[in-house]
């Protein structure tokens, strides 16, 4: 059944992941093309000084800010809204799986591509950066873009939960919420702005649980 529903994740999922994946090396070509104009522009001494002290890495790789963003509200929507406006989602409940499994299983699946998106594109910002600069700017860089890349994970849970949602007053009140949640992960403009990211990371880590409610609430049919 798990493969049944692996497959079933990936023909909805597999052009965005493929496309993503497209955007993902284009982003990363930018902003490599963006710090060597840069560098070429100011010299590297000047380079450095507005990369340290005024956070210009952050401007030059400022498209990787909103890719993790863009790729979970994608992947979201492909597969849940197909399931929920042909009433799938409610037929798919007759399987021989339990409820929970089913919707852990595809939620899991889906964010298992996004990670592996995230992942290929943290690591190729970290070639990217480091390249060009020394460690301390590299550990500073990427420390700061860790909110961004949590983002585009809760930006997916929350999303899914929205969608799985059976009443559209509580879908309504719950994209305002999520707005302003997910806007907290995306405020940073210079290094070490965030103090600590543990507060983020336990919220993502427990946005699970909320599509089980979703879910719980749509098969009882909830308005």
């Amino acid at each position: 059944m798990l493969k049944a529903i692996l497959y079933k994740e990936w023909i909805k999922l597999r052009w965005a992941v493929i496309v993503i994946a497209g955007l993902s090396l284009l982003t990363l070509a930018y902003s490599i093309g963006m710090i060597n104009y840069y560098i070429e522009f100011q010299g590297a001494l000047n380079n450095w000084l507005y990369v340290i002290s005024k956070s210009l890495l952050l401007r030059n790789i400022v498209f990787v800010k909103y890719l993790p963003l863009i790729t979970g509200l994608t992947f979201a929507l492909l597969q849940f809204v197909p399931e929920m406006s042909r009433n799938r989602m409610r037929l798919s409940y007759h399987l021989p799986i339990s409820e929970k499994k089913l919707l852990l299983s595809s939620v899991g699946i889906g964010y298992a591509f996004l990670l592996a998106e995230i992942v290929f594109l943290f690591f190729g910002l970290w070639l990217v950066v480091a390249i060009n600069y020394p460690a301390e700017i590299v550990q500073k860089a990427l420390v700061s873009m860790v909110p961004w890349f949590l983002g585009g994970s809760a930006i997916y849970f929350l999303t899914s939960f929205i969608i799985l949602e059976p009443s559209w007053i509580y879908r309504i009140i719950y994209g305002i919420v999520s707005a302003g949640l997910v806007s907290l992960y995306f405020q940073a403009s210079t290094y070490d702005q965030y103090q600590s990211l543990w507060a983020f990371i336990l919220i993502v880590a427990l946005m699970p649980l909320t599509i089980l409610f979703a879910g719980h609430r749509f098969r009882r049919g909830t308005k």
